[in-house]
């Protein structure tokens, strides 16, 4: 195809001549529209004239392209500034080629249609760099929180040199040594450890409420929900006004059956290792015993936390108080049910047969051989020691230490 001008191939060379020679008039009117330097731009001119020289970006420079999309998100420019500039100078360049009336309209259009779709192209390509150094950034600052986080959470305060580096590491990532800070412990029923993950996001995702990108922020935000230990910690300010929002996530999220322990206000930095412990070894528990829900003090179940330290004390003392009515192989759980159920109702026998279903009569036998059985009577010490046992005896059978029917909690 020729036209009045010469071939179409060499009006299109004519018309790339012609802009080259306008590159610093071009430039500036970006430069005025954008406020971005003239040397950044008069780079984007030359590749944006490379990218339309070909009827369709090759895999190549679509990369070029991406790698500049990620060298400026490192360099911290804010993505819609440099989307910006490509198309104010995608804007400039199109006005000289208007200006062009000696090009024939074909090899105009042509232009425009190469120029089209090869900027939605590099915008692509620039969006996939931006999206790549998020992901990158993400992840760092998602391991290096970690990192701080296990360290404020789980290093020995043993000297005053441990002390003084826990609140110097605290203070460099926002966190003031002195304020009152809380921990929510959760223990999920049934996932395998792999599987918390994916839980712990959607967590984070509920609770957390949306704030500006991190980038040029250091320190941790909180509150930060992690995967801690196959299980799930809650780490927020004590002020946090969003428990409601995760009591109501936990139901949506893990169903019914899970147990959050709360740790109450910690007051400041330096007390959160040995509280994290105590909630933990609490939510253990709880989870052991099957007391779902929410716990709002680790101390709810310390009567069960100390029968649990000791195995072996624990069997003694189920042994000593309750051996000889355990080794009655007839009668044996009756006289179990019926003691606890008589102590509960405040050793009245009347309200204890009410509440076994029984006469009045058959109660009382049953306690003169329950006192015959143990050797003394069921008052005062006594009685409260084969209270204590009652609990250790269903506490030991709900984790399984001893057989036999448990009680409810």
């Amino acid at each position: 195809m020729t036209g009045a001008n010469g071939s179409v191939e060499e009006m299109r060379e004519e018309l790339f001549a012609l802009l080259r020679a306008q590159k610093g008039p071009i430039v500036e009117v970006a430069v005025a529209d954008t406020g971005i330097r003239a040397e950044r731009l008069a780079w984007g001119f030359d590749q944006v004239l490379d990218l339309v020289s070909d009827r369709a970006p090759s895999a190549e420079r679509l990369a070029q392209w991406r790698d500049r999309g990620m060298a400026l998100a490192r360099e911290g420019a804010p993505s819609e500034k440099v989307y910006d500039a490509y198309l104010s100078l995608n804007w400039a360049i199109w006005e000289a080629v208007m200006h062009a009336e000696h090009i024939e309209r074909a090899v105009i259009l042509d232009f425009a249609d190469r120029l089209l779709r090869g900027m939605d192209d590099v915008i692509a390509a620039i969006s996939e760099g931006y999206v790549h150094v998020e992901l990158e950034l993400a992840t760092a600052h998602t391991e290096r929180r970690r990192a701080v986080l296990e360290d404020l959470l789980t290093a020995p305060r043993a000297t005053p040199a441990d002390r003084a580096r826990i609140r110097l590491r605290a203070e460099r990532n926002g966190l003031a040594v002195g304020d009152p800070y809380r921990l929510v412990v959760i223990h999920p029923e049934g996932p395998e450890e792999h599987e918390v993950g994916p839980l712990v996001d959607e967590l984070e995702r509920r609770v957390r409420v949306p704030q500006p990108n991190h980038h040029g922020k250091p320190g941790i935000r909180l509150p930060v929900v992690l995967e801690w230990r196959g299980h799930i910690l809650v780490f927020s300010r004590a002020s946090w006004s969003g428990e409601r929002r995760l009591r109501d996530s936990l139901v949506a999220v893990l169903g019914e059956h899970f147990v959050a322990v709360d740790s109450g206000p910690v007051e400041g930095i330096e007390p959160l290792a040995e509280r994290l412990a105590e909630v933990e070894y609490s939510a253990t528990v709880a989870e052991a015993l099957g007391r779902w829900g929410w716990l709002d003090d680790p101390g709810e179940l310390a009567l069960e936390t100390t029968f649990l330290l000791d195995e072996q004390l624990l069997r003694q003392l189920i042994d000593r108080e309750l051996g000889p009515l355990l080794a009655d192989p007839r009668m044996g759980e009756e006289l179990v049910e019926t003691l606890a159920v008589y102590l509960g109702s405040r050793q009245n026998v009347r309200e204890a047969a009410r509440r076994l279903h029984l006469a009045p009569r058959t109660v009382a036998y049953r306690l003169e051989r329950i006192e015959t059985l143990l050797g003394h009577d069921l008052d005062g010490e006594a009685a409260a020691r084969v209270g204590a046992a009652l609990v250790a005896l269903n506490v030991s059978r709900r984790v399984g230490i001893t057989e036999g029917p448990v009680e409810p909690l």
